[in-house]
């Protein structure tokens, strides 16, 4: 095993050599909503940092694009990244069609931008629809795919089309060691797949905002204290949306009977989030003296936010992920982060079904500080990434290989074994001379 990890370590310094001396990586770099981008961009600012060695292309779709979600791609633009291409892909939408009407629609525009374009690689980032026409596209289009965030699990039909882009992906970035061990049962070859940690996580264990209180004061206002407020970010889940809308009316009762301050973001593009929307406005939470309402916070001032929260509650990845960095109590309800690694930092609420079972996790939650965790990274991440991207060696062929385990041969037919086998060679020994013949399948004398 050492032997094989020592050549494989040396054919890796040989391809950087080669690709160093004879070509710059283009990469694309395509983002889809606040959420991926807050993963995409340290990998971004490596790959930046580094002219000598990559060109880098980004290309914005989906919610970024969109007023009610915040305009996002202006942070991108704040962020000093010039964006080769703005694709507007969501069809609006209360239901399972719009998305998949967004996917067709992007599956429409990208080849267009691809074919400009034609970068060498291109980087996708977990589980989203949009990712998902990202991959389809990349990999139709014959341009090798880099996903982040493949072998992890959860609990809606996001599970499955992270594993849709893990198979149509040629090189794969995982966050934990358990990812990695998902992607290898899946076949998927060992010497393609990086342990690299979460991206994000560069970020937040470096994160030393030691104004935090006018971040806080400015999102929540004037009067507020550290662990003294709650962040609540929920998303709808497509596989029972009636189901979550009703949750998240039970998790408003639930905060409004709690009276404290809460900074409640807007879901994601989902079906379900505008009715999600106006469950929000029907119970006045814009216009609540507890609640600020927002579509959007920039990932830097966000940190700080769920860093120093008393609680965060809902069922974002970022809760099971990213906040356990800091030790800050969570509470994930529903099934939609279901099998997610996760610090001791999380109480799961699993059946969300009554205001009281809610309230009671907020009661036993709120104010309390674990110890920080490291399962999603070390802060690490990028460093290797880039080292892993230098290693890609564009001369190897480009249809993948998948490592089955052993099975029985298989019982087709082959030209060359009938024509063998229509003829034997029958060969005497007995005697002083040595006789030879070729006799068919009919017993002739040929």
């Amino acid at each position: 095993e050492v032997y094989f990890k020592n050549l494989s370590k040396q054919k890796q310094k040989e391809v950087m050599e080669k690709n160093q001396n004879n070509h710059k990586l283009r990469v694309c770099v395509a983002t889809c909503n606040r959420a991926d981008y807050s993963k995409l961009a340290p990998i971004m600012f490596g790959i930046k940092a580094e002219p000598q060695f990559f060109e880098l292309d980004v290309v914005v779709l989906g919610s970024h694009l969109i007023d009610d979600y915040g305009n996002t791609y202006r942070m991108i633009e704040q962020d000093d990244f010039d964006i080769h291409t703005r694709l507007h892909t969501i069809v609006r939408g209360e239901d399972e069609a719009a998305m998949v009407e967004s996917v067709g629609l992007a599956l429409v525009k990208l080849p267009d931008v691809l074919n400009r374009l034609k970068p060498d690689i291109m980087i996708v980032h977990g589980d989203r629809f949009d990712a998902l026409a990202l991959a389809t596209s990349a990999a139709l289009m014959n341009i090798r795919i880099l996903h982040i965030e493949g072998g992890e699990v959860s609990g809606t039909i996001d599970d499955s089309i992270r594993h849709a882009i893990t198979k149509l992906a040629h090189y794969h970035v995982c966050c934990t060691r358990s990812a990695e061990q998902h992607l290898i049962a899946m076949c998927e070859d060992h010497d393609r797949i990086l342990l690299a940690g979460c991206p994000s996580y560069d970020k937040l264990l470096s994160a030393k905002n030691k104004d935090y209180m006018s971040i806080i004061r400015m999102w929540l206002g004037e009067d507020v204290k550290t662990r003294d407020y709650i962040v609540a970010l929920q998303h709808p889940v497509t596989t029972d949306i009636k189901h979550s809308i009703k949750m998240f009316e039970l998790t408003l009762d639930a905060l409004i009977s709690f009276n404290k301050r809460t900074l409640v973001l807007f879901p994601n593009v989902d079906a379900g989030d505008k009715e999600m929307v106006r469950v929000m406005r029907k119970k006045g939470i814009e216009h609540h003296p507890n609640f600020r309402a927002v579509k959007h916070v920039p990932f830097d001032q966000f940190i700080q936010l769920v860093a120093h929260a008393g609680c965060m509650i809902g069922n974002s990845s970022c809760g099971v992920r990213e906040v356990g960095a800091f030790g800050t109590p969570v509470i994930n309800l529903g099934t939609r982060q279901t099998g997610r690694e996760t610090g001791e930092n999380v109480l799961h609420v699993r059946d969300a079904d009554t205001q009281d079972k809610i309230l009671h996790a907020l009661q036993l939650q709120f104010g309390k500080q674990y110890p920080c965790s490291k399962i999603y990274g070390d802060g690490n991440a990028v460093p290797r990434i880039l080292k892993f991207l230098k290693s890609i060696d564009l001369k190897e062929p480009l249809q993948k290989k998948f490592c089955f385990p052993p099975v029985k041969d298989n019982i087709s037919q082959d030209i060359d074994h009938i024509l063998e086998t229509q003829s034997a060679l029958a060969v005497d020994l007995g005697g002083t001379n040595l006789r030879v013949a070729i006799v068919s399948m009919k017993v002739n004398i040929l």
